[in-house]
């Protein structure tokens, strides 16, 4: 009886946990869920909004992560379920100071003069900035 019940609570909590949330947590997310493609153009695109760099589609604003180095992403998979990457396609080209790299997964994300950008997964409008100097380490870029 106690199996039947903590087989149902741990149900329960992978149910509103959501499981890829969990495979993030403990291992690898294939599903796709937290990445956040730019869009089939091969150029990045990018726009300010309020005076910071803002992604093209969805005008969300745009992060850098001070832990990174030169094209290089130093957030792992649980870190990106905050902090998701603003992914680029496999043919993206680069385009002024933004160019797309190769991540250690394998997959593309965009970069500004070398330093990857992300999104903040608690921006849910559009001029939201909740994560500008969140622990002293991720920035809003500002637009020239």
């Amino acid at each position: 009886m106690k199996n039947i019940i903590l087989t149902s609570a741990i149900v329960g909590v992978l149910t509103l946990s959501g499981c890829s949330t969990l495979k993030n947590v403990v291992g690898s997310d294939d599903s796709g869920m937290h990445d956040v493609y730019s869009n089939t153009n091969s150029m990045a695109p990018v726009s300010s909004k309020n005076g910071v760099l803002v992604d093209a589609n969805n005008h969300m604003t745009l992060y850098t992560y001070d832990k990174d180095s030169m094209n290089r992403s130093e957030c792992g998979s649980v870190c990106m379920v905050a902090w998701p990457a603003f992914m680029a396609s496999s043919n993206a080209k680069a385009s002024g100071q933004f160019a797309p790299f190769q991540r250690s997964d394998g997959k593309y994300q965009w970069a500004m003069n070398g330093k990857p950008l992300y999104f903040y997964a608690n921006d849910t409008e559009v001029g939201d900035m909740h994560g500008d100097e969140k622990f002293d380490v991720w920035h809003v870029i500002p637009a020239k």
